[in-house]
């Protein structure tokens, strides 16, 4: 074997044996890939040394940190707690961040299409973002302003599902109880297909966050109803 088939042969070996091992490296990051994005996220509170007391320097914070990251949304509790920072700011950044975006994009669609720019891209994922993070705040204008997104037929089901998991996740079993009837009282409000899309949004949120007792089987009873009404394929 002369030296060019030679050096072929040790790079078909070496690319080998990297593909293999990247290939394994890949699962494990798919594995485990919300425990390693929730230690990175953790270091990067802990990091922090801003001082949010004013909405807009968390406004801006937030709208760098939701294009860097993709934060699941059940980490804007954690976010909150070690900051810390009050719920009047962190809602008011997070309207905020809705209000602008909604501007520019409206609700009645999340999905980009050709010909949208990179910025109304952004503006429809920081929508979402804003939404999903409002489960950190607890005041009453937060939580009517998720419920009237989430009984909106008219916005894109994207946010209503966004609305939707967010007020489960701060509310009690009552609370979900009434508010999950209340969506499901008019079909007209929750067609077959915003409810399916909606109950996947519910699902993914009960594989984050630990429900138990009175309020599981209240959501649960909710997703039956759901399923139920979708057309047998």
């Amino acid at each position: 074997m002369d030296m060019k088939s030679m050096g072929l042969c040790v790079c078909v070996t070496t690319l080998c044996l990297t593909a293999s091992r990247l290939s394994a490296s890949l699962n494990l990051t798919v594995k485990d890939w919300k425990d390693y994005q929730s230690i990175l996220l953790s270091q990067k509170i802990k990091g922090l040394e801003e001082d949010f007391k004013d909405a807009g320097k968390l406004k801006a914070y937030l709208k760098d940190f939701f294009m860097e990251w993709y934060p699941y949304d059940n980490f804007a509790l954690d976010f909150k707690r070690g900051i810390p920072v009050s719920d009047e700011v962190m809602r008011d950044a997070l309207t905020g961040l809705l209000r602008e975006s909604a501007a520019k994009v409206g609700w009645d669609r999340f999905n980009t299409l050709l010909g949208d720019s990179l910025e109304d891209s952004d503006a429809r994922r920081m929508m979402c973002h804003a939404l999903g993070w409002m489960c950190a705040c607890t005041d009453g204008d937060t939580k009517k302003l998720l419920r009237d997104v989430a009984m909106d037929s008219a916005k894109d089901t994207a946010y209503r599902g966004s609305a939707v998991i967010a007020y489960l996740r701060r509310a009690d079993a009552q609370d979900a109880q009434d508010f999950l009837a209340a969506l499901l009282a008019d079909e007209a409000r929750l067609p077959a297909d915003h409810g399916k899309k909606i109950r996947f949004a519910i699902e993914r949120m009960l594989k984050e966050t630990k429900v138990e007792g009175p309020k599981r089987e209240a959501i649960d009873a909710a997703l039956n109803t759901m399923k139920a009404r979708e057309p047998k394929e």
